[in-house]
C-alpha cells in the first residue's frame, strides 16, 4: 500500500521517480553505463542518492539499483537488485525501452521509490496524480489561470481562415472552465442553503 497524507493518497509528484526518458537523455541506454542520481525532497529537504548500472549489451537487459533506504523509525536497509528492461519495436527500425515492474511485471515508463523500499510502478505503489486530488473549485481556479495565460500568449487568432491550434485549445479550456464554474456555483448555492437553515 502507498503512503497516505492527511487522509489522501500519496501523489506521484511527492515521490522519487525515475523514467526511461531520463535514462535515454543521459545516454545510459547505450551499452554498459553507470551513474549516481540524487533527489531532494521539497518538503523535508532530505536527499536520496541512488547508484545505477545499465546493461543493454546482453539479451537480459537490466538496470541495477544500489542504495540505502531509511525507514520512518530510523532503520536502514541496503538494496541491490536488478530491474529488467523490455523493448518494443519502433516504426523506423529502432526500439523503445521500458521498465518491467519488479512486483507486477507490468511494462512501464517510470518507476517510483516509496514506502515499499523498492522502485515499483505507480500501481504497485498505489500512487495518484495531484491533479486527480483537486476539488472542483480548485480545478476551476487552475483552469481559469490556464485560460488567462493562454489568451495572453496568442498572437495570431486565425491562419488561412481557420482558428490556430492555440485558439482551439483556448476554446476547449473555456468550455471546461464554464462547466467547472457551473459546478462551483452549485456548490456555493448548497453551502448558502445550509447556512440559511441554521
Amino acid at each position: 500500500m502507498g503512503r497516505y497524507y492527511y487522509n489522501r493518497k500519496a501523489a506521484v509528484e511527492e515521490s522519487c521517480g525515475l523514467s526511461i526518458y531520463r535514462l535515454k537523455k543521459w545516454g545510459l541506454l547505450a551499452g554498459q553505463q553507470s551513474t549516481t542520481i540524487t533527489w531532494t525532497r521539497s518538503m523535508t529537504g532530505k536527499q536520496a542518492v541512488v547508484g545505477l548500472s545499465v546493461d543493454t549489451t546482453t539479451d537480459d537487459q537490466y538496470v541495477r539499483f544500489v542504495y540505502t533506504f531509511t525507514e520512518r523509525d530510523g532503520d536502514k536497509t541496503d538494496y541491490d537488485y536488478e530491474v529488467s528492461l523490455v523493448t518494443t519495436p519502433c516504426y523506423f527500425g529502432s526500439v523503445r525501452y521500458w521498465f518491467a515492474c519488479p512486483m507486477c511485471s507490468r511494462r512501464v515508463g517510470c518507476l517510483y521509490l516509496m514506502s515499499a523500499g523498492y522502485f515499483l510502478c505507480r500501481h504497485c505503489n498505489d500512487l495518484t496524480y495531484q491533479s486527480r486530488s483537486r476539488s472542483g473549485t480548485a480545478l476551476f481556479g487552475h483552469t481559469s489561470r490556464q485560460v488567462d495565460k493562454l489568451r495572453s500568449e496568442i498572437k495570431r487568432w486565425t491562419w488561412r481562415g481557420r482558428p490556430t491550434r492555440k485558439v482551439r485549445r483556448l476554446c476547449a479550456l473555456e468550455r471546461k472552465a464554464g462547466v467547472l464554474g457551473e459546478y462551483t456555483m452549485r456548490q456555493i448555492e448548497k453551502l448558502e442553503a445550509r447556512i440559511s437553515k441554521h
